[in-house]
């Protein structure tokens, strides 16, 4: 068996056509396009000479290895992912002068009347026993020795500018909060809230919109419900002082805009992000993160390899740069994901949107430690093998990869690679090993 190496150079200049309107028709399609490759390629035979076993019986393949580099035809990172208030879940997170989140919750509708065991309804004129009550996952946390819930009003005009949002958290918007031992920490924990605050906006007909800050003796993280969840916060107070009258509930709503009606919905809960102070490094691209961060690659793969060869193996290798955020026991998933978005999509921000499942085509995942560094792999031999089986098709999707992390805006963690951009030795390669393809015939 022999083995040979060469090299593939960066492909001419891209060229993007006009903008694609914003309904995302075609992507059964194009997923179709990718699975109909993957088919074809699979559907090869390398087990038997490359002729006619009965007229060329012992001829044998040739077996050839490869680096590729540069691969990509550029990389970037877009920030801003998912969309506000389509989470699943509340990032609540301090981390000292590095990372600040808040959770925002809105109650646009209270309940204002109730009705007594045996008597007629009732309006709501005083409350008793008003909280908050919040919902953690046991995933992704970290706690101090005591973890401190501050709960602020931030209901005014300007709700929708997050600058104007965070100006809120401060002592005199505070209506409620509690310090909790981390060691009688639980998932369920109730926070008391001001019953005069709460009466004010039952007795006025005002929104409740709670901020929600977390602190603690060192850092501290924590995943709360959400509506995407199914388990949201929720606000409930008694309207009498009578043991037969149940608490009222209340659930997140949000009153506005009244169009389009699915941001009004994500609007219900979100997170907003207070401070996010990791520096950015030249000839790097980020994956994680809060906000989340995307990594958009574009690969140039050679033909002789993607139209004229069986590709057996391809493993894309990135070196990673460690990023001063937490130790090497902290760790982020980063999923690979097929770039569906069609080369009529100009908005590399909206295209690293457009993408397949977890999975699809790249089985393979990185599990790695933002303090880490070094040579990281990430096997995509069904994906390269399904780009050559689309190779003849027209308009088909550019050949992109995103990288994502698997829990996107719910973790504070973000880890880096060397870019197209950073030092040579550290740029994005793909080691291929493939079959060269042969003419087949009668000798």
């Amino acid at each position: 068996m022999k083995s040979a190496a060469t090299s593939a150079s960066v492909a001419a200049p891209l060229r993007i056509s006009a903008p694609l309107p914003r309904q995302r028709r075609g992507w059964s399609a194009l997923l179709l396009i990718f699975l109909v490759g993957v088919v074809g390629a699979c559907a090869e035979n390398i087990d038997t000479g490359k002729g006619c076993p009965v007229l060329c019986a012992g001829q044998s393949l040739t077996v050839r290895d490869t680096v590729i580099t540069p691969v990509l035809v550029f990389d970037s990172t877009y920030v801003g992912y998912p969309q506000r208030g389509t989470e699943t879940g509340l990032l609540l997170a301090s981390r000292g002068d590095t990372i600040e989140t808040r959770g925002i919750v809105r109650f646009d509708s209270m309940l204002t009347a109730f009705a007594p065991p045996n008597d007629t309804t009732r309006l709501v004129t005083q409350v008793d026993s008003s909280k908050l009550r919040l919902v953690f996952s046991s995933l992704g946390r970290r706690l101090s020795s005591k973890v401190t819930f501050d709960i602020y009003d931030v209901d005014e005009p300007s709700d929708t500018n997050s600058a104007a949002v965070l100006a809120n958290f401060v002592a005199n918007r505070r209506i409620g909060g509690k310090t909790v031992d981390s060691a009688a920490f639980t998932d369920t924990t109730y926070i008391p809230l001001a019953d005069s605050a709460v009466l004010d906006k039952i007795k006025n007909g005002k929104h409740l919109r709670v901020g929600i800050k977390i602190s603690g003796t060192g850092s501290v993280w924590l995943r709360a419900g959400s509506m995407e969840t199914g388990y949201p916060a929720t606000v409930s107070y008694k309207p009498s002082k009578d043991t037969l009258v149940k608490a009222l509930v209340v659930s997140p709503i949000s009153s506005v805009p009244i169009d389009p009606a699915e941001v009004k919905r994500d609007l219900q809960d979100y997170t907003l992000v207070a401070k996010y102070n990791i520096v950015p490094t030249t000839g790097t691209f980020a994956v994680g993160g809060t906000p989340g961060r995307r990594a958009y690659l574009r690969f140039n793969i050679p033909r002789y390899i993607s139209d004229s060869a069986t590709v057996i193996r391809a493993t894309l290798r990135l070196t990673q740069r460690p990023v001063k955020l937490g130790s090497l026991r902290d760790s982020i998933v980063v999923h690979a994901h097929v770039g569906l978005a069609g080369p009529t999509v100009t908005d590399l921000f909206r295209a690293s949107d457009i993408i397949s499942i977890a999975g699809l085509l790249v089985l393979d995942s990185l599990i790695v430690s933002p303090a880490d560094s070094g040579l990281k792999t990430l096997e995509m031999y069904t994906l390269v093998r399904a780009w050559g089986g689309q190779s003849a098709l027209v308009n088909q999707p550019p050949r992109a990869l995103i990288l994502k992390a698997r829990d996107e805006f719910l973790s504070p963690m973000e880890v880096r690679f060397f870019s197209t951009s950073g030092p040579l030795a550290t740029r994005p390669s793909l080691r291929v090993t493939y079959v060269p393809k042969s003419t087949y015939g009668v000798p």
